[in-house]
């Protein structure tokens, strides 16, 4: 009998890459959310033009508004801590 052994952390990132790519070719903004580093109605914009915005949602959800836009530093840093270098 053989046994497969698969490697899931790497298909989750292939997976969230794949994903990332998609919003970003329909131009829409992805989402990263972050529980450690932001408040828990808060979560990161990540769009194609390569900025990350902190935004945060409306009480119901149904609407965000920008807080900040990240500088560059921070931009490299949340992507690295995601593995989502952006080539």
């Amino acid at each position: 009998m053989q046994v497969l052994n698969y490697n899931f952390d790497k298909r989750i990132e292939s997976s969230i890459l794949l994903l990332r790519k998609q919003k970003h070719q329909a131009g829409f903004p992805f989402m990263i959310d972050d529980s450690e580093e932001l408040s828990s109605n808060q979560v990161y914009m990540e769009y194609a033009d390569g900025r990350i915005e902190i935004v945060e949602f409306t009480t119901n959800y149904t609407e965000y508004y920008t807080v900040r836009q990240l500088n560059q530093a921070e931009v490299l840093k949340v992507r690295e801590k995601y593995h989502l270098n952006y080539a």
